[in-house]
């Protein structure tokens, strides 16, 4: 008995060190800070959760860097396996397979702590003074009540402006996404001026984004497959949730050269 017990772990130990290697796939992206950076941790905390996904897929994930277009144009033509992350379009399934939601994007109102600002629905906002980024939109019930002029804001050119304007009291409130948001306070303002800002916790706009599996590819199909298996099993288990605390902890900054 004793030499069939030790027969069968030899012939486990043999199949473990002959193992086959993990698949290699390649991921093109573009600069989207916080989430995909060339100049962040791991490329950012969403780089870093689609690589350790598809490592629990059995995978080994490279990312390259292209302008946008690019990224999607060389994963479109099969020159990369995939691309990431994208928001949802119809013509976009004609050359990709849709992952399950890798990111939920989620618009808040950023005030200050010790401000009044409170809203449930689009018309809550017509007593307050909003901010905004030039260019933006948020959302058709908000550009629609901006049109319809049943609520005003002030856009400025970049974030730090807008923050700056809450700071002075120049306006009550301004929506952006949240983790961009709370990256953006990180970098722009001090310790002290963060301490004077957090966000309203009531969505203003909610929007998924995906991994991107080309068709032309071969095993296009499969490999989406197991990444959804993957992430599933991250979302279960609560690791999927790790790398969003890890994010707003700050863990994901590069050092500051001294």
């Amino acid at each position: 008995m004793l030499k069939r017990i030790l027969f069968i772990l030899c012939l486990a130990s043999l199949n473990l060190a002959y193992a086959s290697p993990a698949t290699k796939v390649s991921i093109t992206v573009g600069e989207w800070p916080p989430f995909i950076s060339q100049n962040l941790k791991h490329n950012g905390f969403i780089a870093h959760l689609i690589q350790d996904v598809l490592s629990q897929a059995g995978y080994q994930a490279n990312i390259s860097f292209y302008p946008w277009t690019r990224a999607y144009k060389t994963a479109a033509l099969g020159r990369a396996n995939a691309t990431a992350v994208w928001m949802y379009k119809a013509e976009r399934e004609q050359d990709f397979y849709y992952s399950e939601p890798v990111l939920d994007e989620e618009f808040v109102f950023f005030r200050l702590k010790e401000s009044a600002f409170d809203w449930q629905s689009i018309d809550d906002l017509k007593a307050f003074k909003l901010g905004g980024l030039l260019g933006s939109s948020y959302g058709q019930a908000f550009d629609l009540a901006l049109k319809e002029k049943r609520i005003e804001a002030e856009f400025v050119p970049d974030t730090k402006l807008n923050f700056l304007n809450l700071l002075a009291g120049r306006v009550d409130a301004f929506p952006l996404e949240k983790s961009v948001g709370l990256a953006s306070m990180r970098k722009l303002l001090t310790p002290e001026q963060q301490a004077q800002i957090d966000y309203h916790p009531s969505l203003l706009l909610k929007n998924h984004s995906y991994l991107l599996v080309s068709k032309a590819i071969e095993n296009g199909e499969e490999l989406i497959k197991d990444f959804n298996l993957a992430l599933k099993a991250f979302r279960q288990s609560g690791r999927y949730q790790a790398y969003f605390d890890d994010f707003a902890a700050g863990k994901y900054e590069l050092e500051k050269s001294q």
